[in-house]
């Protein structure tokens, strides 16, 4: 993205750009790298998390020290052990949107006794010292119903914050659904045990939440997934013309919303 993920782009703008902060992982990212950087700077890229993990500790319960890939990596991860993401998002004052996506909700969280939660992401499924810790947690599923009702939760405060910050007129919700079949009409592959037709009828019940609070929801149908992808063939990779059409949205959104 022209700098390291995460960070503040020192970028060249004038007062016409829209700078945007990512909230999830591969459909917002991905579309902001089809656009002019200089145009949308990108203020913040907070990936791989839940919402239940949002304000909950869960430090005390895991190692200090564990091996990681790279600082992209461990601030994702510390990010989400500490459960900072509202004091981090505060801060995002010069945003005009917020580019939110729930891909990474698919993982569900792993919730320790003392009520603490973590993601369950790909980064803590591969770490093998934080892997071996969350064997003392219990899995709570994306898509159950304690998950749900508890994530509905969790988004009532969360939006609430994002009005306290200013920021919730600004939020577009990134609703693609995953593609069942890819360009050439081959279905698409599971991710972490969930095919794509699972996994849409899973979702649909928690960007109706995100509606019901007023946030606004870009809707997306009957996509399909390019096996040419530069990070592979998965039902939320995209073909081009996908990200073409979340594009023109956010270059509408600071107009309309």
């Amino acid at each position: 993205m022209g700098t390291e993920p995460g960070r503040t782009e020192q970028v060249d703008t004038d007062d016409s750009a829209t700078w945007i902060t990512i909230l999830g992982s591969c459909v917002s990212r991905d579309t902001l790298e089809t656009m002019p950087r200089d145009a949308f700077p990108i203020d913040g890229y907070y990936a791989r998390y839940s919402l239940l993990s949002a304000g909950t500790d869960a430090s005390p319960n895991l190692p200090a020290q564990f091996t990681t890939s790279s600082k992209f990596q461990l601030r994702n991860v510390m990010r989400d052990i500490k459960g900072n993401l509202l004091e981090e998002l505060q801060g995002k004052t010069k945003s005009e949107v917020l580019l939110w996506d729930l891909v990474d909700e698919r993982h569900g969280v792993y919730e320790f006794a003392d009520g603490s939660v973590i993601t369950r992401s790909i980064d803590v499924i591969n770490i093998p010292e934080l892997a071996e810790a969350v064997q003392q947690a219990r899995h709570l599923k994306f898509g159950e119903d304690e998950h749900f009702y508890r994530w509905c939760g969790a988004s009532s405060v969360f939006v609430d914050a994002l009005d306290a910050f200013g920021l919730r007129d600004k939020v577009l919700v990134v609703a693609t659904d995953w593609a069942e079949q890819d360009i050439d009409g081959n279905t698409t592959p599971w991710s972490m045990g969930t095919a794509a037709p699972q996994a849409n009828q899973m979702f649909a019940r928690y960007y109706d939440r995100l509606e019901r609070l007023g946030l606004k929801v870009l809707r997306m149908h009957d996509l399909r997934a390019d096996p040419g992808h530069r990070w592979g063939l998965a039902p939320f990779h995209y073909e081009p013309s996908v990200y073409a059409r979340v594009r023109e949205a956010i270059e509408a959104f600071p107009q309309t919303s």
